[in-house]
Parts: structure tokens; sequence; C-alpha cells
């Protein structure tokens, strides 16, 4: 017997230019419909109409608004890892552990302040298998590479970063979902940097 397809899961990916630009105007239309109304506004008659595109053609590649949220989500981390890149290519060059920790965080507040609405709706309704992808090992050799040598009396300097990694974007994440005007407060970016501060340069056992 064959194992029911996941309700998150794309029908088919798009391989000619139009079946693309139809996914696009797909994509593009749930994340208006989830800024402007949030999950109860976003049904798949919805977004067919504000894509302009009929009904049959989005079941073509999407069975649900599951599959389209979820798509968004594969989109998003795309966007991020490309943002995330560019940091990272300045943090070597950063004189101090703050101003290097003040670059990173700036660029990931700065990626979530687009769209928090659908920031929330990966959040609230797409199951945990589908949200949490597995780790970016290059991600993470670059932060090792970067914040190592700023690093004091960090016994295991991986998994240090590993953890600051996580509660970066935790908090990011939800901010951006529950409360996202928060993330243009003036001092919500040194909070963020002061939190993290004690736990890469700590002080020397007695």
């Amino acid at each position: 017997m064959k194992a029911a397809r996941p309700a998150t899961a794309v029908r088919k990916r798009p391989r000619q230019q139009r079946s693309r630009a139809t996914v696009d105007a797909i994509t593009q239309a749930a994340t208006y419909i989830l800024v402007e109304s949030g999950w109860e506004g976003l049904t798949t008659n919805a977004i067919a109409e504000r894509a302009g595109v009929n009904i049959s053609s989005l079941y073509q590649f999407f069975p649900g608004k599951e599959a389209i949220v979820a798509e968004l989500q594969l989109r998003h981390a795309a966007e991020s890892r490309v943002r995330l890149a560019e940091a990272l290519k300045q943090l070597p060059g950063q004189p101090s552990l703050r101003d290097a920790l003040a670059l990173l965080v700036a660029a990931i507040v700065d990626e979530h302040r687009i769209a928090p609405a659908v920031h929330r709706a990966i959040a609230e309704e797409l199951p945990g298998s589908v949200r949490h992808a597995a780790p970016d090992v290059v991600v993470e050799e670059q932060l090792l590479a970067a914040f190592s040598p700023f690093m004091r009396n960090v016994p295991n300097p991986q998994l240090a970063c590993r953890i600051a990694r996580i509660a970066v974007h935790a908090v990011i994440h939800e901010t951006a979902s529950r409360t996202p005007a928060m993330l243009d407060h003036p001092g919500f970016n040194e909070e963020l940097v002061a939190l993290l501060m004690p736990f890469l340069q700590r002080p020397a056992d007695r």
C-alpha cells in the first residue's frame, strides 16, 4: 500500500518558466493574505483569486494551504541563508565580540521584520517536523570560526556557538511571531547582545 503524501508536501515541482511563474504568484498571494488577514483568511480559493490563477492550477502543485505555507518556509529559509552568508563574511573583520554580535543580531532581526505574519503561520500552523530543519553545518562552522577568537573560558566553543545560535533565533522568531513591533524597539538588539556577551566571554574559574 502506498504511503499517504503529507499535507505539507508539494504535488510537483515546476519545471517550465510558466509553471514557475504560477507557483511564484501563488506563494506571493499567500504572503499578502497572511499579512492582511492572517491564517483564518488564508484559503486556497482566496489564494487562487489573489494570484489570478485557476483553482485547479493551484491544486496541480499544492494539496492545500499547509503545503503553500511550507513552501513559503523553504523560500524564507533560502533567503535567510543568503542574508546570513553576507553577514558572516563581515564577522572576521570585527574588532570585538560586541561588534560581531551586533552585526549578526542586526542581520537576523532585519530578516525577521519581513512579513511577520508568515513567521507566525509557520510557527503555529505547521507541524514541528516541517518547521524545524536540520542545523546548517556550514553556517555553524562559520560562526565557530568567527566567534572562537573572542571567546573566553568556554570549555566547548562548538556547543556554545550552537546554543547561542538557537537562543538568538528563538527569541527573534518568537518576537516576530507574537509581538513584531518589538523588533523596532531601539534597545531590542542591544538586549540580545547583552544576553550573549557573558555566555561567550566568561570569568575565569577561581
